[in-house]
């Protein structure tokens, strides 16, 4: 097939044309919408004078008519394609361009532009989905002020909305309705929205810190107005967060969130009206998990913070994606922090940027923060750009301080308000409100992969030295001479004696640099506090230096570290112990059992971080540290290891899970949370055990569960443990939990990723045609394919090549009617320049499978990348 064309960022131009306002009209019909556009059009201050042709994005629509300053176009003024509408040869620096199209949302099933979800109709514009609503420059630097009237059936969809304020609505001959919305900001057609439908409506009110009132509603299928509390609850606390913390306020008259099923992501900013999918919407006790609860919360936050870093200061163009994304994470990150334990959620996002970011970073697709090209922009919505993009954001905190941060933020929508601007702008606004130079630090934007730091350490009298240097990866496009990277670097020295550690705050700038400390005696260094830049470190630990961090050390991350960093050695230990001999080894070192009772029995730790230090890497994390990976070796091991941990400290863990059985009632706080994940980690290791007390404790678990934190950990752990699809553990949750959807999602998830390696597969082709298995809704392709092909790794690396096939299919299947959600399952073949080679010839005939059936660009561009390795 012929190859997608390559953007560029160095290419970027400003649009010679730009749009004052638009006004649009949208009549809703059964088969078909009508869509009016009237646009204030004028050239930029570059073109004026100028003759030039105004290109206009188009696309799966029907032109109708088309109107220059109010007269009808000639058609040898316009060219058409299935992609653009040029208007020819415009020699007015001033004009009004209307556009009439049809459209027709229910055969729109790539889920961009209007489309419907269910019997609702809804928008998802980001990043290009506006094109596809009606003929326009859709481009992020292009903001205009949005009119929007649109026209329906009042029975059918008795709320019209869209951005901005309600201007009026009233009824029409032959059982219609209009409703009008006005946009007093300027956006980018991104953030465009609208939705049709009929809703329960979830209502409150909150005060700004100037005393205005705003109404707040949430808009959620009928029969679900039950679990929107905790959705309105994180908006209040998301709106009083960002007043305290960083001085912003809301700017509009009325907020609104609409829950839909069918999206392509998690959730959309759009100004004035986020439109979500359902799963980070709807949460009450009995469906949802602390994980979902606390996923409601980050997500709302991360949404209204877009408000202003992302609508009212927004993206010049696509390639900086991160200035939004990355800001705005890591303001949901504080957000959370602030909500719920900062320790334990700094963890969660450190674990989650190490085991999937990292991976990102060490694959194909790696990419720095800021791309140099891409094929197709919704490729670029990363791991990368989003948690590596706050972590740098971070760094920026922790170089220049809080209360400079604060004055950078306010100097930067002092400068930029109302504008689209660059990562340079962003960075700039820091400089000039804390008086550092961050030039050299720029360098993070344009260098792919994860750096990693080679430290050692040597004593010389009451001296303590360390020798850092920086390491980077071959890079995957093109990085400028001296891109060396500057980082703030968190060390602590805990002293061996007194067990008290002193702290100190380095910035690393050059690829060798020494550092020397005072001492009074020995120490053992403490590295990376807080995970203070998003690194990967090297140190020669000796275990008894890990045990030492693992009891004493007062920072959460890197106490975590150490004893994460203690089961990677044990395990080695005993996957080449397992590959040597081909048995498993039955002992554990008394040195380490010491250490994991001494964990059990700190009673000063608070749990949830508890349940975090039980637990054992994961499969996919030592799959990413092991180059050929023998995935059916380290499940093994993995399983065995917890398995004797299980059966040795078999008393503690029926004594505590006992205990946190008696907990109190259903709460939302951190020792709620803590209690919960405590309670199904001491499970975990009784029913691995596979004794019968352990599966007795997992029984007795399941019948009185009350909470869904603790009924589909249950479920989960019955599938791993082998029982038939048949098994009333899983039937039972099944038919209880058959009418909600979201619920069901756990249900397919959790046989995807915890079916045996046997088992698996022909499960999930049986899953396939469940009744309740809908094909062509993301979230379900998500719980299905891509839960089976991350976490389920044993399975799906069958050497004998069937899963790949399997999913090459099913991606080529999706890709004929939703191309984002198919170029992100074929992140399943991630780890391709990893595997051995009889896998890697495995995968790669699965991958030109794919090419064979002439892909979608969101495909080719990944799929490509993949073939290349």
């Amino acid at each position: 097939m012929q190859q997608p064309k390559t953007i560029y960022l160095k290419d970027y131009k400003p649009s010679p044309f730009t749009i004052d306002t638009i006004d649009l009209t949208v009549d809703i019909h059964a088969d078909h919408s009508l869509v009016t556009s009237v646009m204030r059009m004028e050239k930029h201050k570059d073109s004026v004078g100028q003759k030039l042709n105004l290109e206009l994005n188009g696309e799966g629509m029907e032109l109708v008519s088309l109107k220059f300053n109010g007269e009808a176009l000639p058609n040898d003024r316009f060219q058409l394609s299935s992609d653009k509408l040029v208007i020819l040869n415009v020699s007015h620096d001033e004009f009004t361009l209307e556009i009439q199209n049809k459209i027709n949302p229910a055969e729109n099933k790539a889920l961009e532009g209007f489309y419907q979800s269910g019997p609702q109709l809804c928008t998802q514009c980001e990043p290009e989905g506006f094109r596809r609503i009606t003929y326009f420059i859709d481009r992020p630097d292009v903001m205009a002020k949005y009119k929007t009237k649109m026209i329906a059936d009042k029975k059918q969809y008795p709320f019209l909305l869209s951005n901005g304020n309600r201007l009026g609505g009233g009824d029409l001959p032959g059982g219609r309705h209009w409703v009008e919305w006005q946009d007093p900001f300027r956006k980018p057609s991104y953030l465009f929205a609208m939705v049709a439908g009929d809703f329960d409506v979830a209502r409150d009110t909150f005060t700004t810190m100037k005393g205005r009132k705003i109404d707040l509603e949430i808009y959620v299928d009928k029969g679900n107005l039950g679990k929107t509390p905790h959705a309105m609850n994180s908006l209040k606390q998301s709106m009083k967060w960002d007043e305290e913390t960083f001085g912003l306020e809301y700017d509009l008259d009325i907020y609104m969130i609409v829950a839909v099923d069918s999206f392509n992501m998690g959730a959309m900013e759009n100004k004035g009206l986020n439109i979500f999918n359902s799963t980070y919407t709807l949460a009450d006790e009995k469906s949802a998990t602390d994980h979902d609860f606390q996923g409601v919360q980050g997500v709302i936050g991360h949404e209204y913070f877009h408000n202003w870093t992302g609508n009212r200061v927004t993206c010049r163009d696509w390639f900086q994606l991160t200035l939004k994304e990355g800001l705005t994470v890591f303001r949901d990150q504080e957000f959370s922090s602030d909500m719920l334990s900062r320790a334990v959620k700094r963890l969660e996002d450190v674990r989650l940027l190490k085991d999937s970011q990292f991976a990102e970073d060490a694959g194909p697709l790696s990419h720095p923060i800021r791309p140099s090209s891409y094929i197709e922009i919704n490729n670029f919505y990363t791991r990368t750009v989003y948690e590596k993009g706050a972590e740098v954001i971070r760094m920026i905190h922790t170089l220049i301080g809080k209360q400079n941060f604060r004055k950078g933020m306010d100097k930067y929508f002092e400068l930029f308000d109302g504008q689209a601007v660059t990562t340079e702008d962003f960075v700039h606004a820091m400089e000039v409100a804390s008086g550092r130079d961050l030039s050299q630090f720029k360098n993070w934007y344009s260098r792919p992969g994860t750096p990693t730091l080679k430290v050692t350490s040597r004593k010389e009298g009451n001296e303590f030295i360390l020798d850092i240097e920086q390491k980077y990866p071959v890079p995957t496009v093109k990085v400028e001479d001296n891109n060396v990277l500057l980082m703030p670097f968190k060390i602590g020295l805990l002293d061996k004696t007194t067990k008290t550690e002193e702290e100190h705050l380095l910035e690393l700038k050059n690829l060798k640099e020494t550092f020397r400390f005072k001492v009074n005696g020995d120490v053992t260094p403490s590295l990376n506090l807080g995970f203070s830049a998003p690194v990967i470190v090297e140190y020669p630990y000796e275990v008894a230096d890990l045990i030492e961090l693992m009891s004493f050390n007062k920072d959460p991350y890197c106490r975590y570290e150490a004893t994460q960093k203690i089961y990677d050695h044990v395990f080695k230990a005993e996957f080449y112990y397992y590959k040597a001999n081909g048995k498993l080894n039955p002992e554990l070192t008394s040195e380490f059992k010491n250490a994991f009772q001494n964990l059990l029995k700190d009673e000063s730790i608070d749990l949830s971080f508890k349940s975090y230090l039980l637990d054992l890497p994961t499969e996919n994390g030592l799959s990413q540290e092991m180059l050929q990976p023998d995935f059916d070796a380290i499940h093994t091991v993995h399983h065995h290891l917890r398995k004797k941990l299980g059966v040795e400290f078999q008393e503690w863990f029926l004594k505590e899970h006992d205990r946190l059985s008696k907990a109190s009632k259903f709460e939302l706080t951190p020792k709620a949370f803590g209690e919960r994940a405590l309670k199904n980690q001491c499970l975990t290791y009784l029913v691995t055990s596979e004794t019968k007390a352990g599966m007795g404790a997992l029984d007795k678990h399941y019948a009185n569960a009350t909470n869904m934190t603790e009924e589909v950990h249950a479920l989960q752990l019955y599938i791993a443990s082998g029982v038939e699809l048949e098994h009333e553990s899983i039937q039972k949750f099944y038919q209880k939990w058959k009418h909600d959807s979201l619920v069901m999602l756990k249900w397919f998830s959790s046989l995807a990723a915890f079916s045996p390696k046997k088992s698996a597969l022909p499960r999930i082709e049986k899953l396939e045609k469940n009744v309740l298995f809908q094909k062509q809704v993301p979230n379900y392709l998500r719980a299905l394919y891509l839960q089976f092909a991350k976490n389920n790794l044993h399975a799906f690396h069958d050497d004998n090549g069937d899963a790949y096939r399997f999913m090459a299919q099913r991606i080529r299947m999706i890709d004929g009617f939703n191309p984002q959600v198919a170029s992100r399952a074929a992140g399943a073949f991630s780890l391709i320049n990893k595997l051995d080679a009889k896998r890697q010839t495995e995968m790669k005939t699965a991958l030109k499978s794919i090419m064979d059936d002439k892909p979608s660009r969101d495909t080719y561009e990944v799929i490509s990348k993949y073939l290349a390795q």
